[in-house]
């Protein structure tokens, strides 16, 4: 498993826009990593809204008022997000998730029918949005063969990334990052 960024680089790469970051990674200024942070500006994605397996429509700006973790899967790599969410869940208790498949783009997709198998392979309480156009993966430049965790603060500002398989090491950071990010309760 690999973190990827950094709540400091994330916050630093924000700041550079438009065409400013393009001339700047044309001229080759950019520091390594820092143009791949620039994709990851879910502006665009926050308000985007998907359907799930059963037609409920969900996007991250629904999410908005705590941390969220976006799970973001190519459609070979699905089952291995259940695992992802199980352990977490555990680890910190009412944490929100959006479960993203990314279709593939390469073959016309039936909606339809990714539904129907989507609710005939997934646990019926786990939502699956479903992105044919590859919206997530697109945006944040993401290789979907292997889960990608997103962790987003309660503004929908993107503070940690994750990818790879479930490994205890990396769930225990992760809900770490997600427990960083909750308000302490003031002590009576």
């Amino acid at each position: 498993m690999q973190k990827l960024g950094t709540p400091f680089l994330l916050k630093r790469s924000v700041a550079v826009t438009g065409s400013a970051a393009a001339l700047l990674v044309l001229l080759g200024l950019l520091a390594p990593g820092l143009a791949q942070a620039q994709a990851q500006d879910p502006g665009v994605l926050a308000a985007a809204e998907f359907s799930d397996q059963f037609g409920t429509v969900d996007s991250l700006a629904r999410r908005a008022g705590a941390p969220v973790v976006a799970m973001v899967v190519g459609i070979k790599a699905l089952p291995m997000i259940e695992k992802w969410e199980r352990d977490l869940t555990k680890r910190v208790p009412g944490l929100r998730f959006l479960n993203v498949v990314d279709l593939p783009s390469d073959v016309p997709v039936d909606l339809e029918r990714t539904a129907a198998t989507l609710r005939k392979r997934v646990p019926a309480e786990v939502s699956v949005l479903m992105d044919p156009e590859r919206q997530w993966a697109t945006a944040f430049a993401l290789d979907t063969a292997l889960p990608n965790l997103l962790l987003f603060d309660a503004r929908g500002q993107l503070v940690a990334r994750f990818r790879g398989r479930w490994t205890a090491a990396v769930a225990e950071e992760v809900a770490a990052e997600v427990t960083a990010l909750r308000p302490v309760d003031p002590q009576p």
